[in-house]
């Protein structure tokens, strides 16, 4: 006979769902647990060990090139700043990613955070 445990067929039927939902259960919270979706950049970041929040952005948004639809990505960029991001580069070019701050409405606190994610190319 092919018994292991001494357990019934529907016995082991059960206890072998039971193992596969439990492991299921066991990946699903592992992966919730270690994944987070980063608010400003909206990528998915799996952190296995201790987290790590010095990572660059994979892309940039250049300052003098990109239009108002990209910028609005931006944190703390929203339609309005954006247009008047455009409109100032219309009358004079960015040279340095801190010439933004000459825009109404952007400052120290507004450029921290969006400094990592702007650029401005030389061409």
């Amino acid at each position: 006979m092919n018994r292991v445990f001494e357990f019934s067929p529907p016995q082991l039927r059960v206890i072998v769902f039971l193992s596969a939902l439990l492991f299921i259960l066991f990946a699903g919270r592992l992966l919730y647990d270690y994944s987070r979706v980063d608010e400003n950049s909206l990528r998915l970041s799996v952190s296995i060990a201790e987290p790590d929040n010095r990572y660059a952005p994979a892309l940039k948004v250049d300052l003098n090139l990109s239009p108002a639809d990209s910028l609005e990505l931006l944190p703390g960029i929203g339609p309005a700043l954006a247009r008047r991001i455009v409109a100032m580069r219309e009358t004079e070019r960015f040279i340095t990613p801190e010439d933004v701050m000459k825009v109404d409405g952007i400052g120290h606190a507004t450029f921290a955070k969006i400094q990592p994610y702007i650029e401005v190319r030389e061409w």
